[in-house]
């Protein structure tokens, strides 16, 4: 009975308690039913706190990257290594820059050309440099060309992947003439406080340095224009700073940033030409990385959290390098990880050994070139001459075992071989007009003569059978097309013969492969 009495006594005081609570609070009205008045209780006057602005300058760092090529690993050049997201990544931990911290003043920028590069980030089509960048805190890239390299569907699938946007004010769709969908124009990323807007800028002769079928209905425009358009839109949205990302060269931007003063652009980066460059357009800086995480770009500005003016500012080149005498310094973990796992998978895929070199092979070697070329005429002797460009040559074969892994990454993309007909004249006509070298297997150039192998002039109207790839093809810079509408597609990738040949050859300390191939130039 004590206790049934000691629960009621709880209780009541319990329920004085609530009604004491409800009569603190203010009336709350939910629908239309309105709610029981309960008296205001009388308080002491206190004065009401009111927040102080902060308007202290802030200052952001921005690192700028461009043409990474899936360099995920440093390049080990002599004594020094070079490069790559593990060296990179460790380099910045070791000076204080955390991108992903979550009061980080860092804004971790690239402008493109991610993944195209040696056999860890290429045989996965640049699945493994998207998921390292994302582990590195990259807040936006660009569409490089290369990133077109593997097709649309693929580029899609990286898109999905990626953590951060890829940004292209200036991809537009051929049937609308809008602005893509596949890209953003823009975002707007805080840093230190800060609304920092990001702009992107594809290359605008993308659609020229990539197979046809690879942009197919899109349009790259020009670069001013974009910019006119959109950064008007980014400040509306509550940009205060605005920093352009453009996979184009340091040639093309700084007149790009002096036509573009009054849009007050604090700062545009580019790419593309893998020359590195710091400097200033009127009061705009302007900026250029390399290649492969062998440099980055540091700009430091100063800001007014009120006005979004910018009060200070510089920036500098900054190496990527270490002595391979040491260890070399060590990644934060989650990218050590990443690289690592790809590491593996590309050695389980791509490690069988298929040749030897002793002195290794350069990259635009005679021997490099004509081993592509006259490799493709081994495999394929129905035709007469083939026809490469230099610019898919992406790497050396350095001295020692050549395993296959090494010969994606030389030769990096997925072309595939094609033959065509086309007359002696055309031929020569083609190697002349060429807007970059190319390559002759099956015969030479001595003058303005083409040569066949067995020592004889090509006669002019003759028609001869010609390998090249589906790049040039496709390319309008070059005629390959206009000489032949119904090319034979022969479901070959270019680089298979190569690795057909060297395999072929035995190559071995005793007889490197050096001393099999030939020396004779045949660039035109």
């Amino acid at each position: 009975m004590r206790e049934r009495r000691r629960r009621l006594t709880l209780l009541a005081v319990a329920l004085q308690l609530s009604l004491l609570a409800a009569a603190c609070r203010q009336p709350t009205s939910f629908g239309t039913t309105a709610p029981t008045a309960v008296p205001t209780p009388v308080l002491t006057s206190v004065p009401a706190a009111t927040a102080t602005p902060d308007t202290a300058p802030r200052d952001i760092v921005i690192i700028h990257t461009s043409d990474e090529h899936g360099y995920l690993e440093p390049i080990e050049s002599g004594s020094v290594a070079k490069g790559g997201a593990t060296l990179v990544s460790a380099l910045w931990a070791s000076r204080g820059y955390d991108p992903l911290a979550p009061d980080s003043n860092v804004l971790l920028l690239s402008s493109g050309d991610n993944w195209t590069g040696p056999a860890i980030s290429t045989w996965f089509k640049g699945e493994s440099a998207v998921e390292a960048m994302t582990a590195m805190g990259y807040r936006a890239s660009v569409p490089g060309n290369h990133e077109f390299d593997f097709g649309l569907d693929v580029l899609d699938a990286r898109l999905r992947q990626a953590k951060f946007p890829y940004l292209a004010a200036n991809v537009l769709d051929t049937n609308t003439g809008q602005q893509s969908g596949r890209f953003e124009p823009y975002t707007i990323v805080e840093v230190n406080g800060i609304r920092v807007g990001v702009i992107g800028l594809a290359l605008r002769s993308t659609a020229n340095s990539t197979a046809a079928k690879n942009v197919e209905g899109l349009r790259f425009g020009d670069y001013e224009p974009a910019l006119r358009e959109w950064v008007p839109q980014a400040r509306q949205a509550g940009a205060q700073v605005l920093v352009v990302q453009a996979h184009a060269c340091a040639e093309e931007l700084l007149p790009l940033a002096a036509a573009v003063q009054d849009l007050d652009i604090a700062l545009i980066e580019g790419g593309h030409c893998h020359v590195a460059m710091a400097d200033r357009a009127g009061k705009t800086l302007v900026a250029a990385a390399s290649s492969a995480w062998q440099d980055y770009v540091l700009t430091r500005l100063v800001i007014d959290p009120q006005s979004g003016t910018v009060l200070d500012a510089d920036q500098k080149l900054v190496d990527v390098n270490a002595p391979t005498s040491k260890s070399l310094p060590t990644a934060p973990l989650a990218v050590q990880k990443v690289v690592t796992r790809w590491h593996e998978r590309a050695q389980t895929a791509l490690g069988e050994v298929i040749g030897y070199t002793k002195t290794g092979v350069g990259q635009h070697s005679p021997e490099m070139h004509n081993l592509l070329v006259d490799s493709w005429l081994w495999a394929y002797p129905n035709a007469q001459i083939a026809i490469s460009n230099t610019g898919g040559f992406r790497a050396s074969l350095n001295s020692g075992e050549i395993t296959l892994g090494e010969m994606v990454g030389v030769l990096p993309f997925d072309n595939e071989l094609l033959e065509i007909e086309a007359t002696g004249s055309q031929i020569v006509q083609a190697l002349a007009s060429a807007p970059d070298a190319l390559v002759i297997g099956g015969a030479m150039m001595r003058g303005n003569r083409l040569i066949m192998a067995d020592g004889r002039e090509a006669e002019a109207n003759a028609t001869y059978r010609l390998l090249i790839t589906d790049y040039l093809y496709d390319n309008v810079k070059y005629p390959f097309a206009r000489f032949d509408q119904q090319p034979y597609e022969t479901s070959i990738n270019w680089r298979q013969p190569v690795i057909d040949w060297i395999q072929a050859q035995r190559s071995s300390r005793e007889q490197p492969l050096e001393q099999l191939l030939d020396p004779m130039e045949r660039i035109r």
